[in-house]
């Protein structure tokens, strides 16, 4: 299995048992998320892999072996059917906290996560990109958090 594959189960495993402080949102692992407005009527989060780039890092003595930094971004997306503007504050809010939870990275230990991989190196927010669905009061966001792995 791939340690992206793995990163990503490990993520929503772990958002899944994460206890939330106003709003408990529907966690999904998945590739391709579809989501219809009825099925958003509650916040929902899905993550899936997003790509990874790999850089070379080190090399041992006299030539030896090569040392290769793996940085894996996962996308964490957000988001919720918000006729109001409450609604829409609402989600801001637990928009901010999936991101500090994925900083802090302090898990369920009954999640496992590939060996290695601690908080992410890099976490960034892009909140409703490209309005594209503002005008049916669909709120969304995608976090992209990156988790940097040697090997």
């Amino acid at each position: 299995m791939s340690t992206g594959r793995e990163i990503a189960d490990a993520l929503a495993e772990s958002l899944n048992l994460y206890t939330f402080t106003e709003l408990v949102p529907a966690v999904y692992r998945q590739n391709w998320p579809t989501f219809e407005i009825e099925d958003m009527a509650d916040p929902v989060i899905a993550v899936m892999p997003a790509g990874f780039e790999t850089s070379m890092s080190g090399r041992g003595p006299s030539g030896g072996s090569i040392t290769w930094q793996y940085d894996y971004e996962m996308a964490v997306f957000v988001g919720r059917h918000t006729p109001t503007d409450a609604l829409a504050d609402g989600m801001v809010d637990l928009a901010e906290e999936v991101v500090d939870a994925i900083r802090q990275h302090q898990w369920d230990a009954a999640v496992a996560w590939p060996t290695s991989v601690t908080s992410p190196m890099l976490a960034t927010i892009e909140i409703n990109p490209d309005d594209a669905l503002q005008d049916r009061n669909v709120w969304r966001a995608v976090i992209t958090a990156t988790y940097r792995v040697f090997r």
